[in-house]
């Protein structure tokens, strides 16, 4: 179930970052240029609202891995709602980066995609790092993705409480800032 969550997080950055090529392309973010808003303003704006999306999206698995299969999520509401908020603004914010490198949808798709397999194979949402070895795992927990499974694993597989996953989200986040901040640096309204 936690790798699932994380997985269909991940998915939700190819949305992401086509509402922004797509807004471009229609010129909506060059009448932008026309108020005082700032570029770290449009790609908070963005993240917020892709944030929302992924959030509600993690809320409705967690909901059903709770209700159809007994994965005890709210064992630890606390630690379980700390992962997916910082899930979904590292996903929301590497979507955006990927939306404001890219020229065209095409560019999307294949950029998503690559960040969407990369970061789910080798952060451990097909399959757990615990059973490929320590230099796999080492590499993996490079990924994010790692990260935010190690706090959902914490919660629902090792029965460990909020100090658990303090570590594993505020990496997670360090991860959401560092990328909201490549993509306010390469974010351009034209």
């Amino acid at each position: 179930s936690p790798g699932m969550i994380v997985q269909f997080a991940i998915f939700g950055l190819n949305t992401s970052a086509m509402v922004l090529v797509l807004e471009r392309k229609s010129r909506t973010l060059q009448r932008l240029l026309t108020t005082p808003i700032t570029r770290a303003e449009v790609i908070a704006g963005h993240v917020l609202a892709m944030f929302t999306v992924v959030f509600v999206q993690q809320a409705l698995l967690v909901a059903a891995g709770q209700l159809a299969f007994g994965v005890d999520y709210m064992r630890e509401p606390l630690a379980t709602l700390l992962v997916m908020v910082t899930l979904g603004l590292w996903t929301a914010s590497l979507g955006l980066l990927v939306g404001a490198i890219s020229k065209s949808e095409d560019q999307v798709i294949m950029w998503a995609l690559i960040a969407m397999f990369v970061f789910a194979a080798m952060g451990g949402a097909w399959f757990p790092l615990d059973i490929t070895g320590q230099t796999f795992s080492t590499i993996g927990h490079l990924m994010p993705t790692a990260w935010a499974m190690d706090g959902f694993q914490n919660i629902v597989m090792r029965g460990l409480g909020l100090e658990s996953v303090l570590l594993p989200a505020g990496i997670v986040l360090a991860y959401a800032v560092v990328f909201f901040a490549l993509a306010v640096w390469r974010f351009k309204f034209e």
